[in-house]
């Protein structure tokens, strides 16, 4: 039913989406012991690979997608958000029918007045984590309290043949929920969560990363078990990125964490103690995760941060992209039985591919292959564009990119001011949303200023080529879930 992982990107856990979970303590403020318990159903999976994306079971991918969109002409209206399930159907999704989240989560407060960009602090991502079959979608956000202060608000809306329906929400003491994977290898997806980076420079308290073990009940999503790893050393170093794949290819997931920093933090004047990384493979064993050492290619505090895997050279090993801190450059990271970074060394390939706003990762011209798909300023950089940069025997290259924005796919239009942007690929998604074994690349748009142009998705068809700039449709975001 499923040739591989999809949407390896949403693993991805930013700074961003993190920092206002907060961890689950002990009186003397350290993580608390792991916790057991009994009386889970058993699986209901008879073989087969788990299911990290078929959200109503029938055999296809599906994408869950953060929109946001104003109204116009009102002058001076605030954005409101759609998060919704696009399903995918033969001949390509109908935005009438797609499942729109809200409605299944509180009533968060969904308008603000920038924009999302830099500002939308939510997290979504699917995997079956009940193990019935059909993916479910993990939905975070931070919501007001009573007394208007914001607090996370983590929940599960669970997947069924009719799409998602009834939603759990996570207990108060659960840590940031930040990506599924099957870390202990018994066919089942686990949960994995984060406890917020402290940035102090005095700090020494741990920064934990627990796993809840499938399958979770749906009554209160209790885990079969679970564990907890200090990732931050005892606060030398504030992890805020991590990324999961099977790394090693021994069938299990792994995680891939990088620490960050201020330029002036006294912990790294002196450089790291013995030791101790600021980016490091843990390694899924039956046991939890367990730490195998630093990630050539993106140790050092001046070093790349990971954003996204993906099986590039198809070797069934996942490989790491990362965006360089100088200019944003990529840098690509190859998975090895050792380890990711650890195998045969491969120069240069990106050339000067960029990773800006955004990121995804899938097959889209169906050869095999994982490709990437990555948005970044053109030479104007009111003018959002997105390179497509295709897998191989030897991995991404930038010899096989395809370069897209606004004019490459036929529209008009330019910024009137220099703060005018169209934010062309602020948001990417590739799946076979149209069944044809070639996944389709989504590409979100806000559109200039003036003339004003509705907030959208376009949806390019992935062809043996690539991303059609031909066979092409654009959905509003304001059509989405209104049948």
């Amino acid at each position: 039913m499923h040739r591989r992982p999809r949407h390896l990107a949403a693993l991805v856990c930013l700074c961003a989406a993190t920092q206002l979970f907060t961890a689950c303590s002990g009186e003397d403020g350290k993580a608390a012991p792991s916790s057991h318990s009994a009386s889970h159903p058993a699986s209901k999976r008879k073989g087969g690979a788990v299911n990290r994306d078929d959200v109503n079971g029938d055999g296809h991918a599906d994408v869950v997608v953060n929109g946001w969109y104003r109204v116009f002409p009102k002058l001076g209206v605030e954005w409101h958000r759609k998060r919704f399930v696009a399903l995918a159907a033969p001949g390509g999704p109908e935005p009438g029918t797609a499942f729109r989240l809200p409605e299944r989560l509180p009533r968060v407060d969904q308008r603000i007045s920038s924009g999302p960009v830099g500002h939308d602090q939510s997290t979504q991502f699917t995997g079956d984590l009940d193990d019935d079959g059909y993916a479910d979608v993990v939905a975070g956000d931070v919501v007001p309290d009573s007394s208007g202060k914001y607090a996370p608000d983590q929940r599960i809306v669970w997947g069924g043949p009719d799409g998602p329906r009834g939603d759990t929400k996570l207990p108060a003491g659960v840590l940031g929920a930040t990506a599924c994977g099957d870390f202990d290898g018994d066919g089942a997806l686990d949960l994995l969560t984060l406890a917020t980076p402290s940035f102090s420079e005095s700090a020494t308290e741990p920064q934990p990363a627990t796993v809840l073990y499938g399958p979770l009940r749906r009554d209160g999503a209790v885990p079969r078990t679970t564990s907890t790893t200090d990732v931050g050393y005892q606060g030398k170093v504030s992890v805020a990125h991590t990324v999961v794949g099977d790394f090693d290819g021994d069938g299990r997931d792994d995680v891939v964490t990088k620490g960050e920093y201020d330029e002036e933090d006294a912990r790294i004047e002196e450089g790291l103690p013995e030791g101790v990384t600021d980016a490091t493979f843990y390694r899924g064993t039956a046991k939890g995760l367990k730490p195998a050492g630093s990630v050539p290619g993106i140790t050092g505090t001046a070093g790349s941060i990971p954003v996204a895997s993906g099986d590039f050279d198809g070797d069934d090993k996942q490989d790491l992209l990362a965006r360089g801190q100088g200019h944003d450059r990529a840098v690509a990271v190859y998975g090895s039985s050792k380890g990711p970074g650890r195998g045969k060394a491969r120069a240069g390939g990106l050339g000067t591919l960029k990773v800006g706003l955004d990121v995804a990762v899938g097959d889209i011209n169906g050869d095999g292959y994982d490709d990437t798909a990555t948005q970044s300023r053109g030479d104007d950089d009111r003018v959002g564009q997105v390179m497509v940069v295709f897998g191989g025997k030897g991995g991404l290259s930038a010899a096989r990119a395809v370069t897209i924005d606004r004019y490459a796919i036929g529209l008009g239009g330019s910024p009137r001011s220099p703060g005018d942007r169209d934010y062309f690929g602020w948001d990417l998604y590739l799946a076979d949303l149209d069944t044809d074994g070639r996944d389709e690349l989504l590409i979100g748009t806000f559109g200039f200023k003036k003339p004003r142009k509705d907030a959208g998705y376009w949806i390019l068809r992935g062809t043996e080529d690539g991303p059609s700039k031909t066979d092409r449709r654009f959905i509003k975001t304001t059509d989405v879930g209104t049948s």
